[in-house]
């Protein structure tokens, strides 16, 4: 490193204000064309009647560049530079009318190559230049401006190499007349040579009876391939990339240069998978540079144009009239002008003539500003890109998806409203233990019995000390207790009672305690009683709610708002905001998103205005809780609205009870992001959770900063940043490994379970497993529920590597494991990695030939998971039946194979990301098994949109069977390295199936 910065690589005007060395280093393609012209250059030094050439390619091509680059070479190369002397004109000569203009324009330029190694020269070339032009037209000045240029040949001993761009426009610009005049020139003159470049070869060039007939040698400038795409990436600062990585921009670009650039230089260090992702985006932001070729066009040109990149695919003169609604014979004279200017290609003759854009971003450009089916095709296409590209080898488990596999329960668990294990989140009723429970004992101060004043306390005592035994066994003869002064006593004693009956899982015993307190005391007008009634009422919802009667928790809900809705008592109040919460709650477990978010609002707009702490916490758990609900009826924006107004009232409050809902809401602001694929949104608002808590001790606080860790290494991964989510995860642990407490341990395993997902993406398989080892050491034999979804996920993780790496066995164990821990677990977050452990096992047992306990396996997850796996929006039944249909294919069973890969394509929905890998894993198999490529095509094409999703491999399917099928140019290129890949995937099937160890 010299501590200089690299010059950038130029997408127009390359070689203007840079110096011959900054060209030479930034000149990586062409070097094939640049060797032929600098051989005819050479040859022109001694030769009394010079070659002419001429670059031609449309724009973008790199053919300015390569002129820049002769221009340095003339300079740079001491033998060239004692005898020819470069002169380039602007990329347009809008000024030149005649052949006197062009001398003119030539002592221009000229004057100004010489200018810093002969000022007297070039100062004397500017006043002639000044006279001449000062005259009138003619050919005086026309005779006299060629002479000067001649003159100042011999006297710089040098032949004048003329670079003079878009040859094309001058000749239709000036006409015959000129043309003629200049052939005359060059052929006669031997001191100048002409370097000219066009955008296609205009009709002057083939005409017999035209004046630049076969006086040029032509240099094509055709696409670049992909190594000539890798070297041009890499030249600009992108990672580099294997050919498979560089294919799919070499065909999103066309191989074209300029556009290259233009994608390299946003996206130079994202991951193959994020680019592809982000292309749209990309496009987006260069609308300006799009809309501008568009309108270089005049109107009838540019919609004969628009029709050919609306049509996407090499369009015949009568499909593009049909589209563009003209006359066939004025598009036809268009398009041979379009062509001519290089905004169009021209494949094949006469009838099957035809046309299709030259740039193939602007039809892609078009399409996703024109409507959003049209939209849609465009994203399939990057899409199944991404996925057939990105890495060597279809996997049973590829990177991206145990990503899914493994960090998707992980982060759901982050989410399911806030933390499992803390109670004052997780019982949205809110403030039910122990804080009210210190109320009781304050009431209790006031009694007048000495003796009740004694058994609250000890109530209260045993309560805080979770000896819920002893609660119920102290509290029953106070309960038995009645009338008079004992009657706060009593109510006090029987919630508390109610409380532990629900601490030991015994619902009906809290239901019935909590009905005694409202029998006895419902009709009281006595502020203190009827606290107590809510109180009871609301123990009584959140125990019905428990043993899974929404309807019964809702009624016990509505009961306490019909009853002190009304009041303006803070000790009412505050039990009625519990309640309309809790009801959005109950609401929310039924189904009924709608509801509970009326629910929620009705909380904001009866309490949102108070300052009583009581009520700004319920204010607050009923937006952090209407996200949620928002989040999971699929409306991104409004979730992340309600998590920013929680952080909006109350992001200033330096109150616990306030502080905890405000990192829950921005936690959660940052699922949603992400869920709606801006990785970058999510990731800051997980790093506003840090910046706002991560300095504080409180348990409930540091959970959320860990879960904020934990939520942005995912956020990472999803960008392709595997490094930096591992930083991540490091600090996580770093941060809360030594901590001895459930919940800050549940995120030390998660962040640890994330980070081996990460570095077996980057192929790291080793380091995986040994981190998804640590997560087991460490936490395998902890009874803690909290941290049973991490060790289980680290298990299914580590079988899922074991078996890319071809450690069947060892991947069988680990997914034993699984079922044998968790199998039995009535803990529905546990049995995602069951069902996931089911199907790794099947696979792995794949590997190993059996195919019979492979069925088996998949069988057991059929009857034990499939349903509940749909239920819980979790794809993962399309995996068992990819196995299934590998299996079957094992042992020959072809028709029940074809039927499990139709199972496939119907499970898989046509926005899986999964759908192109896992169609294009299996094809070649069935194929090679004998299934004809129509009945795959037919099953393929069964659904439009998956069909969308799946063109280039349903195109290469039907090119194999013999069709011709028209497409866009990019669809074609896919499928046909889909056909190559098909082929070899077929060779290797069937090489599997003849070797005795199958």
């Amino acid at each position: 490193m010299n501590g200089l910065r690299e010059p950038t690589i130029r997408k127009f005007n390359p070689g203007t204000f840079q110096s011959d060395d900054e060209v030479i280093r930034q000149f990586v393609v062409r070097e094939r064309e640049l060797g032929i012209v600098l051989e005819v250059l050479r040859g022109n030094v001694d030769s009394p009647s010079c070659q002419h050439l001429l670059l031609v390619a449309p724009r973008g091509r790199g053919k300015t560049m390569l002129l820049a680059r002769v221009a340095a070479e003339l300079r740079k190369d001491g033998e060239l530079a004692a005898q020819l002397l470069p002169i380039r004109f602007m990329e347009e000569s809008l000024e030149v009318l005649d052949p006197g203009d062009f001398w003119l324009e030539t002592l221009f330029y000229l004057a100004a190559e010489v200018a810093r190694r002969d000022p007297a020269c070039a100062e004397e070339l500017r006043r002639t230049r000044a006279a001449l032009a000062a005259e009138r037209r003619g050919g005086s000045v026309e005779e006299r401006a060629l002479a000067a240029l001649l003159d100042a040949a011999d006297r710089l001993d040098r032949k004048l190499v003329l670079m003079v761009e878009n040859l094309q426009d001058l000749y239709g610009d000036t006409g015959d007349d000129f043309g003629w005049t200049l052939r005359k020139t060059l052929q006669t003159e031997p001191r100048i040579v002409l370097l000219a470049t066009a955008t296609g070869r205009f009709e002057g060039l083939d005409d017999t009876a035209r004046p630049f007939f076969e006086l040029f040698r032509t240099v094509p400038l055709h696409p670049l391939d992909a190594g000539e795409c890798r070297r041009l990436w890499e030249a600009v600062g992108g990672e580099g990339r294997d050919a498979r990585g560089i294919r799919p921009l070499q065909i999103l670009t066309g191989g074209d240069p300029r556009l290259l650039v233009i994608v390299a230089g946003l996206a130079r260090d994202r991951s193959l998978r994020r680019l592809m992702e982000e292309l749209v985006s990309l496009i987006d932001e260069h609308t300006e540079y799009f809309r501008g070729h568009l309108d270089g066009f005049a109107k009838v040109e540019r919609r004969v144009y628009l029709a050919v990149i609306d049509l996407w695919r090499p369009s015949s003169a009568g499909e593009i009239a049909a589209r563009a609604r003209l006359d066939i014979r004025t598009v036809s004279a268009l398009l041979g002008r379009l062509a001519g200017r290089g905004a169009i290609v021209a494949e094949g003759d006469g009838a099957k003539r035809r046309y299709a854009a030259a740039q193939r971003l602007y039809g892609i450009y078009y399409k996703l500003r024109r409507e959003r089916d049209e939209a849609a095709v465009v994203r399939n296409l990057i899409h199944f890109m991404a996925a057939f590209y990105e890495g060597g080898e279809w996997t049973e488990m590829s990177g991206a998806l145990l990503a899914e596999a493994a960090l998707s329960p992980v982060i759901r668990e982050g989410v399911e409203r806030a933390m499992a294990e803390l109670p004052q989140l997780r019982e949205r009723f809110a403030g039910l233990a122990p804080p009210d429970v210190e109320r009781v004992s304050e009431r209790a101060a006031a009694n007048d019995e000495e003796r009740a004043e004694r058994r609250l306390d000890e109530i209260v005592a045993a309560l805080l000390g979770e000896r819920f035994e002893e609660v119920i066994r102290i509290a029953s003869p106070l309960v038995d207790s009645r009338g008079g002064k004992q009657e706060m006593s009593v109510a006090s004693a029987l919630i508390a009672k109610a409380m532990a009956h629900r601490a030991l899982g015994d619902a009906d015993a809290a239901i019935a305690a909590c009905d005694d307190v409202i029998e006895r005391f419902g009709r009281s007008d006595a502020p203190a009683l009827q606290a107590q009634v809510a109180m009871a009422l609301l123990n009584k919802g959140v125990a019905q709610e428990e043993r899974g009667d929404a309807d019964a928790a809702i009624a016990a809900c509505d009961d306490v708002v019909e009853r002190f809705g009304r009041s303006d008592a803070l000790e009412l109040q505050a039990p009625v905001a519990v309640a309309l919460v809790g009801k959005g709650v109950a609401q929310e477990e039924r189904g009924d998103a709608d509801a509970a978010i009326a629910a929620y609002d009705d909380v904001v707009e009866r309490f949102g205005r108070s300052d009583a702490l009581e009520l700004q916490v319920q204010v607050a758990m009923a937006l952090f809780n209407k996200g949620v609900a928002q989040g999971e009826r699929g409306d991104a924006d409004a979730a992340i609205a309600a998590c920013d107004d929680v952080a909006e009232r109350f992001g200033i409050s330096d109150a616990l009870e306030l502080q905890a809902p405000v990192a829950m809401a921005l936690f959660n602001k940052g699922v949603a992001q992400g869920e709606r694929g801006d990785a970058d949104a999510a990731i800051a608002a997980y790093d506003d959770v840090v910046e706002r808590f991560g300095r504080s001790d409180a348990l409930e606080l540091q959970v959320r900063v860990a879960m904020a860790l934990v939520g942005k290494g995912v956020a990472q991964v999803e960008r392709g940043d595997a490094n930096a989510a591992i930083a991540v995860w490091d600090d996580v642990v770093e941060r809360f490994g030594r901590s001895d407490t459930p919940e800050l341990q549940a995120q030390v395993a998660m962040a640890l379970v994330g980070k081996g997902v990460a570095q077996g993406g980057r192929g790291d398989a080793d380091a995986a497993i040994a981190v998804w080892d640590d997560v087991v050491e460490r936490f395998g034999r902890s009874d803690a529920p909290a941290l049973q979804l991490p060790v289980a996920m680290a298990l299914v993780s580590k079988g899922a590597a074991q078996v890319e790496r071809g450690d069947a066995d060892a991947a069988i164990a680990a997914c034993d494991d699984v079922v044998e821990r968790f199998g039995s677990s009535d803990a529905p977050k546990l049995w995602v990695p069951v069902a996931m452990a089911l199907v790794g096992r099947g696979e792995a047992q794949i590997r190993l030939g059996r195919t019979e306990d492979a069925l088996r396996s998949l069988g057991e997850f059929e009857r034990g998971f499939s349903e509940l796996m749909e239920r819980e929006g979790l794809a993962f039944g399309w995996r068992a039946n990819r196995a299934r249909t590998k299996a079957l294919l094992a042992q020959g069973r072809r028709p029940a194979a074809l039927e499990a890969f139709r199972s496939v394509h119907a499970a898989l929905a046509s926005g899986n990301e999964a759908m192109p890998g896992v169609m294009l894993e299996l094809a070649p198999a069935l194929i090679a098994a004998g299934v004809s490529e129509r009945d795959l095509v037919g099953i393929l094409s069964s659904d439009e949109e998956k069909s969308d999703a799946l063109a280039p491999l349903i195109v290469a399917l039907r090119r194999r069977a013999g069709e011709e099928v028209r497409a866009p140019a990019e669809v074609i290129e896919v499928a046909d390295d889909v056909l190559r890949r098909i082929e070899e995937d077929m060779e290797h099937a069937i090489a599997n199936r003849a070797s005795p160890a199958h």
